[in-house]
């Protein structure tokens, strides 16, 4: 049986606000919108957070209420609270299945703490939710290192990030040949992207042994660049495209 692994605290140096060694947090809406949670449940958390509330969030939802899906939308999660987050996707007292951070500021150097934890397989995660949290072709390169080897994750979401071609390009590699569980992909609303990737996006569709549903609305591709992706997943059954 695999020994237990403590969370690590983040650097008291990078912490934005001095903590003592009471762990309750002062943020009254956070412990009653925990307190009221169940057991194995969903936690939906919208409001700003600090570094300590992230970490309050940990020990009370995560680890105590075991939720499934934790998910913090525009809680200004930074890359110090993506950081914290990581470490505790690789404490086996949990069993988290979703981690849904939408419209955060968890940028390259969050993910960069996010995909080091989910490399291992010592997780129970499948979903994995960066909408809008200035994503670069960077983040991307370091989510693509981490899918050659997960082999939890099933849907992945980037969508409304600063991701162009170049990304893309190196994500869908990663997909194509080195991953077999990924079946959602979000890249929506990266208005960078453009029909220099339909070629590779078409070889994806065509050729991934576990993908069914890729969502690239609002991008920047042309009408004919839509078209013919469109063709390619009309010749496949239950595969689902919106372009």
């Amino acid at each position: 049986m695999a020994s237990k692994k403590k969370s690590k605290k983040v650097p008291h140096e990078v912490m934005n606000e001095s903590t003592d060694n009471n762990s309750e947090s002062e943020n009254l809406y956070l412990r009653q919108e925990i307190a009221r949670s169940p057991m194995y449940s969903t936690v939906y958390l919208s409001q700003d957070l600090n570094e300590r509330d992230i970490e309050y969030v940990v020990e009370e939802a995560v680890i105590k209420k075991q939720c499934r899906v934790l998910q913090l939308t525009r809680c200004k999660v930074t890359s110090i609270g993506a950081f914290i987050l990581a470490n505790t996707l690789n404490n086996t007292e949990n069993i988290l299945e979703e981690l849904l951070l939408l419209d955060n500021r968890v940028g390259d150097e969050g993910v960069l703490h996010l995909v080091k934890a989910l490399s291992t397989n010592e997780n129970n995660l499948k979903v994995l939710d960066l909408t809008q949290n200035r994503i670069s072709n960077v983040g991307v390169k370091y989510l693509a290192e981490m899918i050659q080897t997960n082999e939890r994750l099933t849907v992945l979401r980037i969508a409304g990030n600063e991701i162009g071609n170049q990304g893309i390009q190196i994500l869908i590699n990663a997909i194509q040949y080195h991953n077999k569980t990924l079946e959602e992909l979000d890249f929506c609303t990266n208005r960078s992207i453009d029909d220099e990737v339909v070629d590779c996006l078409i070889q994806l569709i065509k050729h991934s042994q576990t993908l069914k549903r890729l969502f690239l609305f609002n991008c920047n591709m042309s009408p004919n660049g839509k078209d013919k992706l469109m063709k390619t997943q009309k010749k496949l059954d239950n595969f689902w495209l919106m372009v």
